[in-house]
């Protein structure tokens, strides 16, 4: 594994900072090991290490909800209308691509006593493969899980899979990568919103659906509906899209990695892209992103604003965000 696996919660308190690790939920679970990809000798810092460098500002705090060995290798998290957290671990992912190991699994997990600390967890399901994604809603799990979006009901609550896995739609790429689909997230207009890369293109439909009746897309953002089954792509472009989100109006905005930082989700718009062209041949100009400011020179290779140094340091450095959020809330300090 490339880092220590926290999961941590970020709030508006004025108490310090308590440096205690939570207890293991879990006795062993050896099978569920991660590919240890550093190199001999190097070790990533412990949960509580890394905890002790995280720098946030004034009245707040982060705590320390799980760590290894409850949780590893993370991909998606979401809540349910507990309060509770499920969290998508990814095993089949080796750091390049995807293996056919059906090994990705769902866990559960909830802080029954309210000091943002998890102290029960269970596993949802295992035996999956390729799984990127995750949302609850409508009795079940959804998931992505290429080459499928898929569904897996447990109506009566009990957290146990009533069934296995009841594909929705297919044709995801497989040979995607990183940058393959992913991101589920619930609109306000009660469609199930996700996000698709750049590097490889998918033609997506209906399980049984013809190529002429499926759907093209590659960089993009794209919706289904849950009851009329119905999928659109909501915008084109850009690179590989994270962090959607929408504010008090229920307009959505996103991040992306490289090119552009930040972005105002127009249904129907085409947004520039790295790399490639878009699937409308006739378009008279792609959309810029919204933000107004770079990250780091543009005017200087991508690739070496993998550093916050030099030129790139004074406009705040990176180039890749993965992931973003509008807070609406009112437990944050008001400045």
């Amino acid at each position: 594994m490339n880092w220590r696996t926290n999961l941590y919660q970020i709030a508006d308190l004025s108490l310090p900072i308590v440096l205690v690790p939570p207890t293991s939920l879990v006795a062993g679970d050896e099978t569920w090991q991660p590919r240890n990809s550093q190199q001999t000798g190097k070790h990533p810092p412990s949960p509580q290490e890394s905890l002790a460098r995280l720098r946030v500002p004034r009245g707040f705090q982060v705590t320390l909800a799980a760590a290894e060995p409850d949780v590893r290798q993370p991909i998606a998290i979401a809540f349910d209308d507990r309060g509770r957290l499920w969290v998508a671990e990814s095993y089949s992912y080796d750091g390049s691509d995807f293996t056919t190991e059906q090994r990705d699994r769902i866990l559960i997990f909830d802080d029954t006593d309210g000091d943002g600390v998890f102290d029960q967890r269970k596993v949802f399901c295992d035996g999956l493969n390729r799984l990127t994604g995750l949302t609850i809603g409508f009795g079940g799990v959804w998931i992505t899980s290429p080459p499928n979006l898929s569904f897996i009901p447990d109506r009566n609550a009990d957290d146990r899979p009533d069934s296995q896995a009841i594909v929705q739609l297919d044709g995801w790429s497989i040979a995607a990568e990183h940058n393959s689909v992913n991101g589920l997230t619930w609109g306000p207009d009660g469609w199930l919103y996700g996000r698709h890369g750049i590097k490889q293109p998918s033609l997506v439909g209906r399980p049984g659906d013809k190529e002429q009746d499926r759907i093209g897309l590659s960089c993009c953002i794209w919706r289904y509906h849950p009851f009329a089954k119905k999928f659109e792509v909501v915008i084109n472009g850009t690179t590989n899209p994270w962090g959607l989100d929408y504010d008090e109006h229920g307009e959505f905005f996103f991040t992306n990695n490289v090119i552009g930082h930040l972005w105002h989700v127009v249904p129907g718009a085409h947004f520039e892209r790295m790399f490639g062209v878009d699937f409308n041949p006739y378009l008279y100009e792609l959309m810029p992103q919204t933000a107004d400011h770079y990250h780091w020179d543009n005017e200087q290779a991508w690739t070496d604003s993998r550093e916050a140094k030099g030129v790139h340091e004074k406009l705040g450095g990176g180039h890749s965000h993965c992931g973003g959020m509008i807070y609406l809330r009112d437990n944050w300090p008001a400045e």
